[in-house]
């Protein structure tokens, strides 16, 4: 039977887990202990390599376990061919024309950042000479690539990948049809016990990294295999999800318990990865820190998405602009969050307020550009499917908007 049903929930957390990118990506700036050689503010507070590591450690493994949720639901509707006609034109285009409009502004805004950053130099407009500054040497021996990236976009690199996967996925889903293996695992997904299995799972895709955490290897045309091993389990798990569907009464059924759990285990994982990048390289040391990092994961898979199920699954303004609006505001956000951080750099403000202001403009500017610029024009077209008349969520909806 065809699955007609309107995820109103997930459709929302999707975009919401996209939006948190500014949060995220304007806390870089302002962290402490930078695990990679990044150029940060002078100002500098604990706080924001907490809300690195806190929206780090669920944020993109939850967003790849939707896709492949939402790609098991448009392939059974639209069958193999229509699904990569689908994503062809709203990941493929979009990734295309990104890599030649907001990768070379996100690359300005940084180097600018790094620039201003390591030598005190703040011109937008970087000479040789200036460049020839920067310390890039520290950054290679720490292991970041000087290779080509598409920056922030690489999440719809790594989805292009993934869909490779569609046929195969497909053929396991007509082999179970049916089985008894099909129903045993629909109850296992069903049942709390699932949890710990998907967590030692993760736990093993995270043993190459230090600490369990999830930094490097995944920003690059030429991906890390270990980073698409952990992602691509998670857009595996969402495709089987969309199959047995009785997982999501779990996810709603269990919040409190997994929030306690989340609670407990993140910082456990937090420190003990933390303890590792610092230097303990004891196996010991490295396997504790995978196993927490792996059950924080999912614990707080499940407390999210159980949050969005129990709370916001129905039609709203404000569910129904977030989800339309994301995907414009994550492509831009990038280059918008480094510039701010940039503007902001030599400014004596204290760094909660520089890093308010950044997600505040950001914020603004990205959601204006999408309601005054982008909704009803082609962008829309190639983004979403189509042209939106959506008002402010915040406005009564007139007849004709709705």
């Amino acid at each position: 039977m065809t699955d007609s049903r309107r995820y109103y929930a997930l459709d929302a957390l999707r975009g919401t887990m996209m939006m948190l990118g500014i949060v995220l990506h304007a806390s870089i700036f302002y962290i402490a202990h930078p695990p990679l050689p990044f150029p940060t503010d002078t100002q500098t507070s604990v706080v924001f390599d907490a809300i690195v590591l806190f929206v780090h450690s669920f944020r993109m493994p939850l967003f790849f376990v939707l896709a492949g949720f939402f790609t098991s639901l448009l392939v059974e509707k639209y069958g193999v061919a229509g699904s990569y006609e689908n994503r062809a034109k709203r990941i493929l285009a979009p990734f295309v024309l990104g890599l030649f409009t907001i990768v070379p502004l996100t690359a300005w805004a940084a180097v600018s950042m790094l620039v201003s950053a390591q030598t005190g130099e703040r011109q937008l407009v970087l000479s040789a000479a200036q460049l020839e500054l920067v310390d890039f040497g520290a950054m290679e021996a720490a292991g970041l690539r000087p290779d080509p990236s598409p920056v922030h976009l690489w999440f719809l690199y790594f989805l292009l990948w993934f869909y490779l996967l569609i046929p195969l996925l497909l053929f396991a889903n007509r082999r179970l049809a049916g089985t008894r293996l099909d129903a045993a695992l629909a109850r296992l997904c069903a049942s709390p016990l699932a949890l710990p299995l998907f967590a030692l799972w993760t736990s093993l895709t995270l043993l190459p990294f230090r600490g369990g955490l999830v930094f490097e290897g995944f920003t690059y045309f030429v991906p890390d295999p270990d980073a698409l091993l952990y992602y691509g389990s998670f857009f595996v798990a969402g495709w089987f999800f969309h199959r047995w569907r009785g997982i999501l009464e779990v996810f709603a059924g269990t919040v409190r318990g997994t929030g306690l759990a989340a609670l407990l285990l993140f910082p456990a994982g937090a420190v003990l990865g933390e303890r590792v990048l610092a230097g303990d390289a004891s196996p010991l040391g490295q396997g504790l820190a995978v196993l927490a990092n792996g059950f924080a994961t999912w614990t707080l898979i499940y407390f999210v998405t159980g949050l969005f199920l129990r709370w916001l699954d129905s039609p709203s303004p404000w569910s129904l602009y977030i989800s339309q609006s994301s995907y414009w505001v994550y492509l831009l956000h990038m280059p918008v969050v480094t510039f701010c951080a940039w503007y902001l750099l030599p400014t004596a403000l204290p760094v909660g307020v520089k890093f308010a202001l950044d997600v505040t403009i950001t914020t603004v500017i990205c959601f204006a550009s999408y309601h005054y610029l982008v909704r009803r024009s082609w962008v829309s077209v190639l983004l979403c499917g189509r042209r939106f008349e959506l008002d402010w969520p915040w406005r009564p909806a007139s007849p004709a908007a709705a």
